[in-house]
């Protein structure tokens, strides 16, 4: 569970946030174009992209190539930061019954879109290992039905938890299942996310820095302990 003290400072912040609503169209904006950045940044890292901050700006908003930096690299700048403003679409027109296989597949799809087009929108046809981890994902004839209880059951639970613990446990589920060759804790950081934005919540970015916290967390969240996942997620 959240920490009281943790979980209180969040619902007080929240509600400040909610005060400072509704905000002007060129202010949010620019917190989106932010978040978007460092979120790309981030989530892209954690993945082994080598692309820094401010290269992984210049690619997306200046369309530069950088020096040294492989063709993935510059995909995933791209990929990454078209599917936030997907998200952000989403919620703009409040589109809240979002919740399908579809959308998390349309979700991968664009993250390795021009990188593994054949792989792209589609569940995986093989086994997979997760690099450093000692979860073994289960089998790909297993992945369908899985999915679509994982969908059943995030339907059911959506209004019976509290957004943080929700997004955190629906970010474990995806990421445990693995259903994809690759994207996988991509497509998980940015559906948690897009979770939260429906309950008015900003998004969460899981720092680069924090990347091994975050893989332990994980780890013991598959052994039914989510503490750890549910403070490193928040």
């Amino acid at each position: 569970m959240i920490p009281r003290a943790l979980f209180k400072r969040i619902e007080q912040k929240f509600q400040l946030l909610g005060s400072k609503r509704p905000r002007s169209p060129s202010i949010v904006n620019k917190l989106r174009e932010q978040l978007s950045l460092e979120l790309t940044y981030n989530s892209n890292a954690i993945e082994g992209n080598k692309l820094t901050l401010k290269e992984t700006y210049l690619v997306i908003n200046d369309g530069l190539t950088i020096k040294g930096k492989s063709l993935k690299d510059h995909l995933e700048a791209k990929n990454h930061n078209e599917a936030v403003h997907f998200l952000y679409e989403l919620i703009e027109h409040q589109k809240r019954q979002t919740i399908s296989e579809q959308l998390i597949r349309s979700l991968q799809q664009l993250i390795i879109k021009d990188i593994e087009d054949s792989e792209a929108g589609r569940y995986r046809q093989g086994g997979v290992m997760i690099t450093g981890s000692k979860h073994r994902p289960p089998e790909s004839f297993e992945v369908p039905k899985l999915m679509q209880a994982f969908v059943a059951w995030t339907k059911k639970n959506i209004s019976k938890m509290h957004p943080l613990t929700f997004a955190a446990l629906t970010h474990h589920r995806l990421v445990h299942i693995h259903p994809f060759t690759d994207g996988n804790g991509r497509t998980a950081r940015l559906f948690m996310n897009l979770l939260l934005m429906q309950k008015g919540y900003p998004m969460v970015i899981i720092l680069k820095n924090d990347r091994q916290k975050y893989y332990r967390a994980l780890e013991k969240a598959d052994t039914g302990k989510y503490d750890d996942l549910l403070t490193s997620s928040i």
